[in-house]
């Protein structure tokens, strides 16, 4: 085993591939591979197989796992990856796609591995992931870079405008036949399909969280960094930082939501939105420890930013664009302040919070369905926050119904902490 690895490790070396690249490549965790090159397993003829084949090693590393496990006498399994993918959930209630129309990248935030700022117009809509397969499945060229791109930005856009339906199912669908098509690929499209894979795997992360399935969740988010790092896709590995860090939050741990934030702010600190994002993230997390200096300090840091970005940033980061811009960015500092608020006990600061969260109601637009939803029981809460409690239920009535039966995360966390800030006053909305 241990002339496999150091054979592996030269001819990955040869092709000039680190270990996360050829893991990304052939569809391993990178700590697979690592224990592949330093003898601690059994190499997989399947691996070796693939291997052999990307990195042109003539047949020399098949051999070599033959003759081990044929020394061996199989004793151990073939396992085709180190750490299994999750698989897709069950399907539940299947979300509406938008409708198919040509597309021309780069399109909510999705940007042409290929042709990059050049941009392309994709002649061939995709309706969903049968049409894009065909009978052409595990086939690796342009058409298929472009066609898994065009049905990742349909998935982007049902996610931002549908408030019921499960769009996990499809989305982890497309990711795995993805990730299978990668070991087929060569050069520029091999690369092209793990940028599309890294932000496949964070759009499943988030997905999963806001089904409430934090473990899957967070598993995907590290694939992502891992085939983002992999095709040198900075952007999305800040996206998948700054999700970390949303959750850190959500399960009561600032400290680790703020490592997760400076982490994003080192991913790429030459992209000005990036670091708008990064700043955001650190402020909430500063803002649930109680330190209201480096709060204002990143809070205010992210607002100039924010006034400065640049054509490339509004196309790679369009979530930080006009009015959705302004509701990003407000309803970021709304939750900070509420949480300083929390944290503080001051009551200004609870009135401040109740601003940021008017801002970003105004600004969300109307398709965003599940956002308004969110960010009207975040103003309710802020004005619970601040002590006026009549206001939280006139501004959280209209809703609450719809509310309790989205069955997503972020909006039951909003009804959770408002139920509870209400007290007495709980049974005007809730009923009981």
């Amino acid at each position: 085993m241990d002339r496999f690895g150091r054979e592996l490790r030269r001819w990955r070396e040869r092709a000039g591939f680190t270990q996360a690249q050829l893991a990304a490549r052939l569809g391993y965790d990178h700590t697979y591979l690592s224990k592949l090159e330093s003898g601690a397993r059994v190499p997989p003829i399947t691996f070796a197989r693939q291997a052999d084949d990307l990195l042109k090693a003539r047949g020399a590393l098949l051999a070599l796992a033959t003759a081990i496990r044929t020394q061996r006498h199989g004793r151990e399994t073939d396992r085709p990856n180190g750490t299994p993918l999750p698989s897709p959930p069950h399907a539940s209630h299947p979300v509406e796609l938008p409708p198919v129309h040509p597309i021309s990248l780069p399109d909510f935030g999705v940007t042409c591995p290929l042709h990059g700022a050049d941009g392309c117009t994709l002649s061939a809509p995709v309706a969903d992931l049968a049409d894009l397969l065909g009978d052409k499945a595990r086939t690796a060229g342009a058409e298929t870079v472009h066609g898994f791109a065009a049905l990742l930005t349909r998935y982007i856009e049902a996610d931002l405008e549908a408030l019921t339906g499960d769009l996990a199912v499809p989305v982890e669908q497309a990711l795995h036949a993805l990730i299978e098509t990668v070991p087929q690929a060569r050069g520029a499209v091999a690369t092209g399909l793990l940028h599309l894979a890294a932000q496949y795997a964070d759009l499943a992360g988030w997905l999963r969280i806001k089904r409430g399935q934090h473990g899957i969740g967070m598993t995907w988010l590290h694939r992502s960094l891992e085939w983002a790092s992999a095709s040198r896709n900075f952007p999305t590995a800040c996206e998948a930082l700054s999700s970390m860090s949303v959750l850190a939050l959500m399960e009561g741990d600032a400290a680790t939501a703020l490592r997760y934030g400076r982490a994003a702010a080192e991913v790429d600190p030459h992209r000005r939105w990036t670091t708008v994002q990064a700043d955001l993230d650190q402020a909430r997390a500063h803002a649930v420890l109680g330190d209201w200096s480096e709060f204002t300090r990143h809070a205010d840091e992210a607002r100039r930013v924010a006034e400065r970005l640049g054509e490339w940033d509004h196309v790679e980061a369009p979530w930080l664009s006009g009015a959705e811009g302004e509701t990003f960015v407000a309803s970021h500092l709304a939750g900070a302040l509420r949480d300083l608020a929390d944290t503080t006990g001051d009551p200004a600061t609870a009135e401040r919070a109740v601003l940021f969260a008017r801002k970003s109601l105004a600004n969300v637009p109307a398709r965003m369905h599940a956002s308004r939803l969110m960010l009207t029981l975040r103003l309710a809460d802020s004005h619970a926050c601040s002590g006026d409690l009549d206001a939280a239920v006139t501004v959280a009535r209209p809703v609450i119904q719809t509310a309790e039966s989205a069955r997503i995360t972020l909006i039951s966390h909003e009804l959770d902490r408002l139920r509870t800030r209400l007290g007495d006053r709980a049974a005007d909305l809730f009923g009981g």
